[in-house]
C-alpha cells in the first residue's frame, strides 16, 4: 500500500476489532498530554482504560476518579506488572521518558511514546535498539502527521504529481515561554528537540527521506540559537526551506508544492488549495479534529490498530526508528549558528556546530546526514 492509499483509507470511526474484543489500555503520565489522550481513548469503542501512574500519585487518582480508570499507582514498573496492559501510552514529563520508556520497551509492552522520545538521536536510537531486542511495538507521538488538513492537503498535492517543494515555518516566542517558568530552564535551552521537532518532522513527512543540508543560523537571546534558515534536499528530488525566527509572530506554517497546485497551511489547522487556474479552494477539517486536540484520535486509532494486528503501524505513523533520522534533521539544522560578533555570549555558551566549533559570521554551512 503507497502512501496515497493509505491516507485515503484512514478511518476516523475507529473501534475495536470484534475478533479482538477488547484492548486494556494503561496511562503512564497524569499531565496535558495524558488527558488529551484520555479524551480521545474514551471516545473508542472497544478500550478498556485499565490503570494510570504518575510518581506524585495525587494527579493519577484524580484522573482516575475522572474518567473511571480503576485502578492508579505510583510506581510504573509496579503497574506493568499487575496489569499486564495490552498498549501503554507514555505521557510522562520530560525529564523521566528515557528511563520510563526504556522500562516499557524492555517489557515488550505495544507503546506509544509523547514526544521527545530522546533528547538525542543517540537515546532514540537506544530505544530502538530496546524495541528491536523485544520485539516491541511502538510509535512515536508526533500528532501533526494525523492533521486531517495536512492529509487532505498532501493528498491534494498528489492528485496532481509528485511533491516539488514543501516549506516550513515555526516561529515560537521562546522568550515569553521562559518567562512562565512551566518547565525546567534546561528544556527550554533544548526547545527544538522539545517542541519545534514537530514542525520539522513535517520537512520528512512531506519530503520523504533526507539527502543533504544547508543552513544558517544565528543566536540573538538563545545560548544554542533562536534564528534559523534551513534548505533540506530529499532523496526523492524535492526541495524543502525551514525557517524559525523565534520571537517574532508566532505561528506554525506550512506550504507544500506540487504540479499546478500549492497547499497553504496558516496555521496548520486551516488549509486552503490555490490553483494555477486561478481557482482557492478551503479544506474542512474533520469532525474528530475538532472535538479532539487535532491528529490525536486518528494517531492513536493507528496505534491501536497496530496492536490489533501485531504489525508495525504503517505512514503516516513514526517509530523509534523513524524518528531517529527525524532527530538527525532537527540536530542538523540546529547546529548551525552564525555568530554575530568575536565577543557573541554565544561563544561561552557552547553554541556551534555539532563538533563543538563555532562557525565564522557571515557563512552558511552544509551538513550531511548519514
Amino acid at each position: 500500500m503507497t502512501p496515497f492509499d493509505r491516507i485515503q483509507c484512514l478511518d476516523l470511526s475507529w473501534s475495536v476489532p470484534p475478533d479482538v474484543g477488547e484492548l486494556r489500555v494503561a496511562i503512564l503520565g497524569a499531565g496535558k498530554m495524558a488527558r488529551l489522550h484520555l479524551e480521545a481513548l474514551k471516545s473508542l469503542p472497544g478500550v478498556r482504560l485499565e490503570a494510570i501512574c504518575s510518581r506524585s500519585g495525587t494527579s493519577a487518582e484524580r484522573l482516575a476518579g475522572e474518567f473511571g480508570i480503576p485502578r492508579s499507582y505510583r510506581d510504573a514498573a509496579r503497574l506493568l506488572e499487575e496489569t499486564r496492559p495490552d498498549a501503554v501510552f507514555v505521557a510522562v514529563s520530560h525529564a523521566v521518558t528515557l528511563e520510563i520508556a526504556s522500562l516499557v520497551l524492555e517489557a515488550g509492552v505495544p507503546c506509544l511514546l509523547e514526544k521527545p522520545a530522546g533528547f538525542r538521536s543517540v537515546q532514540t536510537a537506544d530505544l530502538a535498539g530496546l524495541a528491536d531486542a523485544s520485539h516491541c511495538l511502538n510509535i512515536v507521538g508526533l500528532n501533526r502527521r494525523y492533521y486531517s488538513t495536512i492529509q487532505q492537503a498532501l493528498l491534494a498535492v498528489w492528485q496532481q504529481g509528485p511533491v516539488r517543494g514543501v516549506l516550513v515555518e515555526a516561529h515560537e516566542p521562546i522568550l515569553e515561554y521562559r518567562s512562565r517558568r512551566e518547565f525546567d530552564g534546561e528544556l527550554y535551552d533544548r526547545w527544538m528537540v522539545a517542541n519545534t521537532i514537530h514542525a520539522i518532522d513535517l520537512l520528512r513527512l512531506i519530503g520523504g527521506e533526507v539527502a543533504e543540508v544547508r543552513g544558517l543560523g544565528q543566536c540573538i537571546n538563545e545560548p544554542h540559537g533562536d534564528h534559523f534558515s534551513a534548505t533540506v534536499g530529499f532523496v526523492g528530488g524535492a526541495i524543502g526551506t525551514f525557517v524559525a525566527h523565534w520571537n517574532s509572530a508566532r505561528g506554525f506554517g506550512l506550504k507544500i508544492y506540487g504540479d499546478g497546485v500549492t497547499a497553504e497551511l496558516w496555521p496548520l489547522e486551516q488549509a486552503f488549495l490555490r490553483y494555477d487556474t486561478g481557482r482557492r479552494l478551503k479544506l474542512t477539517p474533520d469532525p474528530v479534529d475538532i472535538r479532539c486536540k487535532p491528529g490525536l484520535y486518528a494517531q492513536d486509532a493507528d496505534f491501536l490498530q497496530s496492536v490489533c494486528d501485531r504489525t508495525p503501524a504503517p505512514f503516516p505513523a513514526s517509530d523509534l526508528h523513524d524518528n531517529v533520522r527525524t532527530m538527525r534533521l532537527v540536530e542538523a539544522i540546529s547546529g548551525v549558528v552564525t555568530v554575530q560578533a568575536v565577543d557573541s555570549p554565544c561563544l561561552g555558551a557552547g553554541a556551534g556546530e555539532p563538533n563543538g566549533s563555532v562557525s565564522q559570521p557571515g557563512r552558511s554551512h552544509e551538513l550531511r546526514l548519514s
